[in-house]
């Protein structure tokens, strides 16, 4: 996907809000382009080193939505345990919604997987706030949301991707998450910060209650990895990456999932190429050759 272009400054109607709520004027603004659904600029003044997030209108898509209070609640409760940046405050106004947080100095997540798998558990660990919807899981349900994404695609009716669902309804049924933890739902590589006391996860504005399962499959989506990693993962890498995660129920229940994980992506990546967020037939390819080698 994509990154958005950013501005080299914020509206003059924000930047009059951000000077408000700060007190004081911002002396840089840096745009930060990992960004690929909002608007993001590093800005340094008298309150700090900082990011101001502008949530852009319609940059939900079938998977992601974009949620700017559920994004600052979750800063609100995981910043203290080093999971997410320090949220500083709200903004709301002609220009939508923004948000201010304390910058993360460091660079974004690049091969680590041990250090990815346990950040994922702890997070999942994590006491969620109020507020956040729960989010399908189950096989049916995951049948059922890439029907859904597949309704809204004009090339719905591609031979690969039906031969692929017929695969995919004769595995095994499994049931919905007995116990729906706190899930980040978007851990892809750009948005985990190495940072001098360990990984933080940014880029909060997806948060659900859901199925541990559905961060894993994040990590191990050939998509996903091709658009933010800019390379696939080895199947070693892959092993090495389960064989960490803490919780080996979870480990198990992921691996019944993945073909219907893949076969969700695969329906995502045709949305995302007709839609031009960065995915093209290669993208979709790999994830029905994924899903067909565990199916």
């Amino acid at each position: 996907m994509r990154p958005l272009p950013s501005d080299p400054l914020p509206g003059p109607d924000l930047v009059a809000a951000v000077t408000a709520e700060l007190a004081g004027p911002v002396e840089t603004w840096v745009p930060l382009r990992g960004g690929r659904t909002n608007r993001v600029w590093r800005m340094a003044g008298a309150a700090g080193d900082l990011v101001l997030k502008l949530y852009l209108p319609g940059a939900e898509t079938p998977l992601f939505p974009n949620d700017p209070e559920a994004e600052f609640r979750i800063l609100s409760r995981l910043a203290p345990a080093g999971l997410a940046p320090s949220p500083v405050a709200r903004l709301k106004g002609a220009f939508g919604h923004a948000l201010i947080y304390r910058f993360l100095e460091g660079p974004t997540w690049d091969r680590d997987l041990v250090a990815m798998a346990r950040l994922l558990h702890r997070v999942h660990g994590m006491a969620p706030p109020q507020g956040l919807g729960p989010l399908p899981s189950g096989s049916a349900e995951l049948r059922a949301q890439a029907r859904g994404i597949l309704s809204r695609c004009r090339g719905a009716a591609d031979p690969a991707l039906a031969r692929l669902e017929t695969r995919v309804a004769a595995r095994p049924a499994v049931p919905p998450c007995a116990a729906p933890r706190l899930i980040h739902r978007d851990p892809v590589a750009g948005n985990v910060i190495d940072t001098a006391r360990g990984p933080v996860l940014i880029d909060w504005q997806c948060p659900a209650l859901g199925d541990p399962c559905e961060d894993l499959a994040i990590v191990l989506s050939p998509f996903m990895q091709r658009a933010y990693l800019g390379h696939l993962l080895t199947e070693d890498e892959a092993a090495t990456f389960l064989a960490a995660y803490p919780d080996a129920e979870t480990v198990a229940r992921y691996r019944r999932l993945a073909p219907f994980f893949h076969w969700r992506m695969a329906a995502y990546a045709l949305w995302c190429e007709e839609n031009g967020r960065d995915a093209g037939p290669t993208d979709r390819a790999r994830e029905i050759s994924a899903a067909a080698r565990l199916a």
